[in-house]
C-alpha cells in the first residue's frame, strides 16, 4: 500500500510528525531514521509492506518463551 504525507512538523529537533492525507491519522518518526534533509512541508511517499518472515519469527520466539516460562513455573512448584 503507497500512502501519501506532508511533515506537519518537527517536535524538539527529534520527532517528525507526519500528516497522512485524507484524514488518515499522523505518524511519528524520530529524526534520525531520514536519511535526507526534513523540513515543514515536505511530502513524503510512504509503502507500507507485511512482513510474514519477521512476524513468523517473532511468534515462534513467543512460543519458546512461553513454554521457557510455563516449565520453569510447573519446576518450581514441584519443589
Amino acid at each position: 500500500m503507497k500512502i501519501y504525507g506532508v511533515i506537519d512538523r518537527i517536535e524538539d529537533d527529534k520527532i517528525v510528525v507526519v500528516n497522512i492525507l485524507e484524514n488518515k491519522g499522523f505518524m511519528y518518526f524520530k529524526k534520525e531514521v531520514f536519511e535526507f534533509k526534513l523540513y515543514e512541508g515536505l511530502w513524503l511517499k510512504i509503502e507500507i509492506l507485511p512482513d510474514e518472515e519477521k512476524t513468523e519469527k517473532t511468534k515462534l520466539k513467543i512460543i519458546k518463551l512461553q513454554h521457557k516460562l510455563l516449565k520453569k513455573s510447573k519446576d518450581q512448584k514441584n519443589k
